[in-house]
């Protein structure tokens, strides 16, 4: 496995973690806890709040695990995309680490618009930073990047809609449009990761031909080992310093036939009588 399809790996497992952690923080609480109001936030301060943390950190760790997935198939990350998947990551871990307010509480602490403000650069970033690295990514093939693009929309349209929710809609529904932004932005996380599979894929390498046997072949197997070479050179050497030469036999003369000799003998003959 090369180092692409490892980070890729990753980055994979950090996304299956933080949606398998979420669901089992949200089941058995009570019917005090209801997903279409309360946002995941305050979910984490339930008796099972630590499988939300946990979430929030396996995708805090796999963002990076993404960035150098991207980088090893040769994507430029460099600039604005590792920029804000820093604030993704750093976001994420801000809002695990100190806790939103209680939803009776009326007025909001530091801590909460801590996380609050945390939890939100993180959704604003990412799918800005997913637009850029689409646009950079050429081997993730244009279904992948027409999926992230699409994602990325999405989310620009969730972001809206939350802020709308959380203030001039009195909280309305917030805990169904927070859930559906998340669920957009983890879609765009896996998308780039399988495009980073994608494209890490190596060509099989071709089978090369067997070597022709034939007459070649033969005289390869006849030829003489070149290491005995000098030797065999030697000894022609000698054999010929020993033996006398015998000059070539002189050419006999060949005579030419004159021109008279070549005269047909009626060349001179008269006209003939009757």
């Amino acid at each position: 496995m090369n180092k692409a399809r490892a980070y890729g790996s990753v980055s994979i497992v950090g996304l299956l973690t933080a949606v398998v952690a979420t669901v089992v923080g949200h089941i058995g609480l009570g019917p005090g806890y209801d997903p279409l109001k309360l946002t995941i936030s305050d979910y984490a301060l339930s008796n099972r709040g630590v499988t939300i943390e946990i979430a929030m950190v396996a995708l805090a760790i796999g963002a990076p695990a993404l960035l150098a997935g991207l980088r090893a198939v040769g994507v430029a990350i460099r600039g604005l995309p590792t920029f804000l998947l820093s604030i993704w990551s750093v976001g994420l871990l801000i809002a695990a680490i100190i806790p939103t307010d209680p939803p009776s509480v009326t007025t909001m602490s530091n801590a909460a618009l801590i996380h609050r403000y945390a939890s939100v650069a993180a959704f604003v970033a990412l799918p800005i930073a997913a637009a850029v690295l689409a646009a950079r990514f050429t081997g993730m093939g244009k279904r992948l990047t027409s999926t992230v693009r699409s994602l990325c929309v999405t989310c620009a349209v969730g972001v809206g809609l939350l802020w709308y929710v959380a203030f001039p809609g009195g909280r309305v529904m917030m805990g169904l449009v927070e859930r559906s932004l998340v669920l957009a932005e983890i879609a765009i996380l896996a998308v780039l990761s399988i495009g980073v599979f994608r494209a890490s894929r190596v060509a099989k390498p071709a089978t090369a031909a067997p070597l022709a046997t034939g007459p070649v072949d033969a005289y390869a197997a006849t030829r003489p080992d070149p290491a005995t070479w000098p030797t065999m050179i030697s000894s022609t050497t000698l054999a010929r310093a020993a033996t006398p030469q015998a000059f070539p036999a002189t050419a006999q003369a060949v005579g030419v036939a004159s021109a008279a000799d070549a005269v047909s003998p009626l060349a001179g003959a008269g006209p003939r009588h009757r």
